[in-house]
């Protein structure tokens, strides 16, 4: 019995990372906590646009397309504009303050272009930075970072927020919102997901005296 358990769990540790619907339809692949930090951390510190790129990915959740489309008129007031795709929810979302910094610092070297985008490209200056580009960092810095094969494209940023937000004790309606989901569907896999939030809701359970004793001695 105990050799199963083990075996069990080893294959356990193996999937941690991802997580899977309850009808086992589509896997969700994302990033701890520290595989983040470490992700980051394998962008050169000389790479303001790239380390602003990929914050705001993280941060709010973005698509390429999304991040590739954020536009200088979107920023007001210690606020982003953040326009959705997929049929996602077009929303204003205050700067997290890390983002803030990373923020100045690229603005104070993207130089003079008079383009409306907010993270041109380096060899043209005037464009946007591309999906295909961004498609292609991320697996570089991820490569670097020494992330997990099957976790290094860029979705897993989307999907690691989310779970974030989750183990931060925010509730459905809060990352539904935050990630610009149209409906609650979407966002509940994350709920499935992440053992802390769960195991802290049964703590939570555990002590409010509610549950029924089931004939364990006093």
């Amino acid at each position: 019995m105990e050799k199963t358990v083990k075996i069990a769990r080893r294959a356990y540790r193996r999937k941690r990372g991802s997580g899977v619907t309850d009808r086992g339809e589509r896997r969700i692949f994302f990033l701890t906590k520290e595989e983040v930090e470490r992700f980051f951390a394998a962008i050169p510190r000389d790479r303001a646009r790239d380390r602003l790129l990929f914050d705001l990915v993280y941060r709010y959740g973005l698509r390429r397309s999304e991040v590739a489309g954020l536009r200088l008129e979107g920023l007001s007031d210690g606020r982003i504009w953040v326009g959705r795709r997929k049929g996602g929810v077009s929303a204003d979302y205050p700067i997290h303050p890390a983002t803030r910094r990373l923020l100045w610092a690229y603005l104070a070297v993207r130089g003079s272009s008079r383009s409306p985008f907010l993270l041109v490209s380096r060899q043209s200056g005037a464009g946007a930075v591309s999906t295909s580009l961004i498609a292609h960092l991320f697996r570089t810095y991820a490569a670097t970072a020494d992330l997990p094969p099957d976790r290094r494209h860029i979705h897993v940023l989307r999907h690691s927020i989310a779970v974030h937000l989750m183990n931060a004790g925010l509730d459905l309606a809060d990352v539904r919102d935050w990630l610009g989901h149209q409906s609650l569907s979407s966002t509940l896999v994350y709920a499935r997901i992440t053992e802390k939030r769960r195991a802290e809701a049964y703590s939570r359970a555990v002590a409010s005296g509610e549950l029924a004793g089931t004939g364990e001695a006093s």
